[in-house]
């Protein structure tokens, strides 16, 4: 067989077999698997970063339910609680480090796919048998979704129905967490609240309004979940019954 045309046939397989292959290829479950910090690096705190950020190519290929379950499994999520206050650890120390936070913000579906994986948590759902440390992850990861769901723009794209079944869930975990003061305290039921008195704010709801423009406390909690008290709590769960009846009754 002719040489040039052999090497034609190896060109045309090559490209074939690139054409083939996606970056996503790589994803486990369709979730990017974030590769292991090696022992005694001697990288610089921005080459950690960078070493962790999701690729740009694998935004162009994860599904949005993909992109939740790995923004839930970046090893930097914990930043959210180094900043003056979990708003600012979220948006200085996770969203500007990682491209999957600022990827979810661009996805029309990323409402309906959050509220959905919301409805599967359960602040029961530990083991009492589990070791301390375990307890403690179970719940960090349910704070951290938590404040995740309720940035503004993940609140956004919200349907009417949705809406309601947002407001539902949150009242719910508000108390169950509540009746288990010994696991989760005021800083964790900050984050519960927040997404409700963030929807109440984005629908510009009178009865909340009025109270988050003349009670600072209140206002403080919407925007930065700092500083809490049970009282503080209350006054927004009262709040979200009565804007959870409102939902039902337009």
């Amino acid at each position: 067989m002719n040489k040039k045309f052999v090497l034609i046939l190896l060109v045309v397989g090559l490209i074939g077999s690139c054409e083939k292959q996606s970056p996503c290829d790589v994803l486990v479950n369709g979730v990017y698997q974030f590769p292991e910090l090696p022992e005694n690096h001697n990288m610089t705190s921005q080459e950690v970063t960078e070493f962790w950020d999701l690729p740009e190519n694998i935004c162009n290929c994860i599904t949005t339910e993909g992109l939740i379950e790995t923004i839930m499994n970046y090893p930097e999520l914990r930043l959210i609680t180094a900043g003056a206050n979990p708003q600012s650890g979220y948006n200085l120390l996770v969203r500007e480090r990682f491209r999957g936070s600022r990827e979810l913000e661009s996805r029309p579906d990323r409402a309906t796919y959050l509220l959905e994986k919301y409805k599967t948590l359960d602040p029961f759902g530990y083991n009492q048998d589990w070791e301390p440390a375990k307890i403690g992850a179970f719940i960090f990861y349910i704070n951290d979704f938590e404040l995740i769901i309720s940035q503004y723009v993940n609140l956004e794209p919200l349907t009417g129905e949705e809406r309601i079944e947002l407001i539902e869930k949150v009242l719910s975990v508000y108390e169950k967490k509540k009746s288990n003061s010994d696991k989760y305290s005021t800083w964790s039921l900050s984050r519960t609240m927040v997404i409700a008195s963030r929807m109440m704010k984005l629908s510009d709801f009178s009865p909340f309004m009025l109270v988050y423009i003349e009670n600072n406390a209140v206002w403080e909690v919407n925007e930065y979940y700092y500083p809490v008290t049970y009282e503080t709590l209350d006054i927004i769960y009262n709040l979200s019954i009565e804007y959870l009846d409102n939902l039902k009754n337009k």
